[in-house]
């Protein structure tokens, strides 16, 4: 079995921890509903003894090949991603963060002009409302009648 330097200087316990965490954030990215919860990734990562800093940088070393390209490319919304790159001090995610929240604001910008230049629509619930009466006039009519009267 070979051991990376970081690792040959984690104890057993250490070690053991680091699987487990691994296990857990094996399973989440199997669950992509879960995966996009930031909570469930704080739970993981921040719970003890998987906090202490020789494990995190542990974790985020086996991590790094496989969720940074997923955080980068847009695989997890931006609370997950944020909190990775400020977890794990993976800086090319707080780009990844700025890009996103530009586009996001540019499109809220789009949405905002349409939404303004469209008619605002009231609604009238009247008509409605007249017609459940008329409705149900018509059906106490007809059952009315069909009790023997």
């Amino acid at each position: 079995m070979s051991f990376s330097e970081a690792d040959r200087d984690l104890d057993a316990s250490q070690r053991q921890v680091v699987r487990e965490v691994m296990i857990q954030i094996k399973a989440l990215l199997n669950d992509s509903g879960r995966c996009r919860d930031a909570g469930i990734w704080k739970a993981i990562l921040c719970e003890a003894p998987a906090d202490q800093m020789p494990l995190r940088r542990e974790i985020g070393r086996q991590l790094e090949p496989q969720l940074k390209p997923m955080a980068e490319n847009g695989s997890f919304p931006s609370p997950v991603v944020g909190f990775l790159g400020e977890w794990f001090d993976w800086h090319s995610l707080q780009d990844v963060i700025v890009q996103e929240d530009e586009r996001g604001l540019a499109e809220q910008n789009v949405a905002d002009e349409e939404f303004e230049s469209e008619p605002s629509q009231s609604v009238n619930f009247w008509p409605a409302v007249i017609g459940w009466i008329i409705g149900l006039i018509v059906l106490a009519t007809i059952f009315g009648g069909m009790g023997g009267g």
